[in-house]
């Protein structure tokens, strides 16, 4: 079932447009980028994990908590931070650059195991936001919605999978919008820019 034979079936409305998209994205899904996507996340939720500690507080401690927004600018500023982020979407990169995937599909794979890892990727970021912000996320719950570390941590998860997608040859905008309908709350969780330039920030780091 081709992509154009999908669109005539939802212009004459016997599909729906959700229907249509998650048909579209099957098509474009890649066994090979599947499992580097599954390979790439898990190494790189290690390297995360083994690197939480060359985290310092960042000076701009005082400045987040009065603010409440977590902001890109904020992450590069962070001692240690934004290079390990850096490290971990170098790791999922190479693996899909050595297969020679990119584009859509490299998307679509990071979409289905970003969705599937996004418990563990969120407790690894909080406790990395916490150690960057002690002072602004003191006291958080990472799995609380209510909380402003639930919600940078999200932005972080989101930049990360956005991060790995540039480096494999997508525009930042795209990616995010592959990628983040895959994530609790859908696209509209997220701000766009803060994400995409968070995204472009890791992929330079």
């Amino acid at each position: 079932m081709n992509k154009e034979f999908l669109k005539m079936q939802k212009l004459a409305g016997l599909i729906t447009e959700s229907q249509y998209r998650q048909l579209s994205e099957e098509e474009t899904q890649d066994p090979e980028a599947l499992k580097n996507a599954e390979d790439g996340l898990k190494a790189a939720l290690n390297t995360l994990k083994s690197g939480i500690n060359t985290i310092k507080p960042s000076p701009q401690d005082k400045e987040l908590k009065e603010s409440l927004a977590l902001t890109a600018g904020l992450i590069a500023g962070a001692p240690g931070l934004i290079n390990l982020l850096g490290k971990a979407v170098n790791g999922i990169s190479s693996l899909f650059q050595k297969d020679a995937k990119k584009g859509t599909i490299v998307g679509n794979a990071l979409k289905k195991w970003g969705h599937a890892l996004e418990d563990s990727y969120l407790e690894i970021i909080g406790a990395m936001l916490i150690k960057a912000f002690p002072t602004a996320y003191e006291g958080q719950d990472v799995y609380d919605k209510t909380t402003p570390l639930y919600d940078a941590a999200h932005t972080i998860y989101a930049g990360i999978l956005a991060a790995a997608a540039v480096t494999s040859g997508m525009g930042a905008a795209e990616a995010h919008s592959v990628i983040a309908t895959g994530l609790e709350g859908g696209l509209e969780a997220f701000k766009s820019a803060e994400v995409v330039d968070l995204a472009k920030k890791i992929a330079a780091a």
